[in-house]
Parts: C-alpha cells; sequence; structure tokens
C-alpha cells in the first residue's frame, strides 16, 4: 500500500503545517525581555498572547503558573521590564489575519479559539486547551492531535500514537501505515525518548530545594547528560526532527538553569 503524499512528505522532512501557523517578529531583532524562543518553538504549543503592556506584572503570575506546561505566554509590546520572564516581542503576531485585540489564544494545532480583551475567559480557554492536549476526551479530539503531529511533529506524534493504540485499539488500526511510514524516519525512537524526558523535566521544577536537594541534584545532573546524549539531533537532516529537538533540548537547558 502506498504512503500518503503527506506521510511521504514529513518522511522526507517537507512537510508543510496541516492547520499550523506562521509567526513574524518572533526573532532576535524583535526581542524585548524573558526567555528567548522562537516561531518555530511556538509550533505545537498552547500561545497566548498579550499586547497591553500594562498588564505584564499581572501576566507574570500567569506564566508562573503554567509554564512548565506545553503552554507559551508571549508579550507583544516594546515594554522592556528585567523582571518579566516570559517571552517579550515587540510586534509579535501572527504572519497571516493576526487579531488585534489585548488578548488571543491559539492551540496546538494553530487554531486561534479566542480574541477579546477578557483575561480571565482568555485564561479559563488555556487551561481547557492544555488539559484537553494532555487527555484528550474524544477519539475525535486525540485524532486532531495525532494527526496534526504525524505532519509537524514526529517525536510527539511517536508518543501521542502509543496512548492512542491503548485507548482507542479499533481507531488505531487505520493509522498503522502512517505510524510504519513514521519509525522509518531517523532517530524518531531517540527523539521521542528526548520530547519525553524533557515534558518530565520541565514538570520537575517545582521541586522544593530545601526538602529535595538531592533529588534536585541527581535530576540536574541527568540533564546534563541529557542534553549531551541528544545534542547530535539537531544536526539531523530531517528539519521537523531537528526543530523538534531544538524545541526539547532549549526546553531541558531552561529546566537546568532554574533548578541550579
Amino acid at each position: 500500500m502506498k504512503a500518503t503524499l503527506s506521510v511521504l512528505l514529513l518522511t522526507l522532512g517537507l512537510a508543510s503545517p496541516l492547520f499550523g501557523v506562521d509567526w513574524v517578529n518572533v526573532d532576535e531583532d524583535h526581542y524585548i525581555a524573558g526567555r528567548k524562543c522562537s516561531s518555530g518553538y511556538l509550533r505545537g504549543k498552547v500561545v497566548l498572547v498579550c499586547r497591553d503592556a500594562a498588564l505584564s506584572q499581572r501576566m507574570e503570575e500567569v506564566w508562573t503558573s503554567f509554564k512548565t506546561k506545553p503552554f507559551v505566554l508571549v508579550g507583544s509590546f516594546a515594554m522592556k521590564d528585567k523582571n518579566l520572564s516570559f517571552p517579550v516581542y515587540s510586534g509579535a503576531a501572527l504572519a497571516e489575519n493576526s487579531p488585534e485585540r489585548p488578548f488571543f489564544v491559539v492551540d496546538e494545532i494553530g487554531r486561534v479559539r479566542y480574541m477579546g480583551a477578557d483575561e480571565r475567559r482568555a485564561t479559563e480557554i488555556v487551561v481547557t486547551l492544555l488539559t484537553d492536549m494532555e487527555a484528550p476526551k474524544s477519539e475525535a479530539q486525540a485524532r486532531q492531535f495525532l494527526d496534526y503531529e504525524l505532519e509537524n511533529l514526529p517525536g510527539q506524534a511517536y508518543n501521542r500514537y502509543q496512548d492512542f493504540k491503548k485507548r482507542f485499539p479499533a481507531a488505531a488500526k487505520a493509522y498503522a501505515e502512517k505510524y510504519d511510514e513514521l519509525v522509518k524516519i531517523p532517530d524518531v525512537k531517540k527523539l521521542a525518548e528526548l520530547v519525553r524526558f524533557a515534558k518530565a523535566a520541565k514538570d520537575a521544577r517545582a521541586f522544593n530545594p530545601k526538602k529535595a536537594r538531592l533529588q534536585k541534584s541527581r535530576l540536574v545532573s541527568k540533564i546534563k547528560d541529557a542534553i549531551s546524549k541528544y545534542a547530535p539531533l539537531k544536526e539531523s537532516e530531517n528539519p521537523l526532527v531537528m526543530q523538534e529537538a531544538k524545541n526539547a533540548l532549549a526546553d531541558l537547558a531552561w529546566a537546568k538553569a532554574a533548578l541550579e
């Protein structure tokens, strides 16, 4: 049976986003403050954009609450504040049809899910989206995530498929061919390991150093070893593998810095 065009393009590293969006001004020239990221890093994340600099301190609280999740809060303004830890980029926006509202939320597969001035509503939607990403409510919802990740995030797709097969064994049969093509991508299993470890490391940043000094020290050591082990993935000839590896390694470096 022949592979679909999308899977073939994925294998060759030429796939374009199925539902995804492109970002502009999330680059070195427009960087203002906080954690640095990239337009590529925003792919596959729940993204909350705030255009109102006056709300920056409140946004810092939101960022602190969710930054261990697959979530990015981006400040889209030019005010420089060294006390802000979330990414701030002047003019950060979607490449097409970017909402001109104080807030907008983009889900993992690139759909704008909220635009408006209600901070509470925007935050509620972020919580819902993050919950759905980790535990899809239905087979249809799980399929949406899996379809997107097969096109854009091979490491995450590998991990997602394992869970999908357990929850929906009958439906998983329809993905057999796509999965077979996925595992043919060089280093995809190694990439999936990196993605899993980076997620665990981000979650573990909440360690209380006074109560868990030994665990913290061991985790920092493990993160250092993982960064060294998986660093070659950044040189992959497959641009999807390369970008996802860069994103996961950036998360590891960030988690390590926060624990040290």
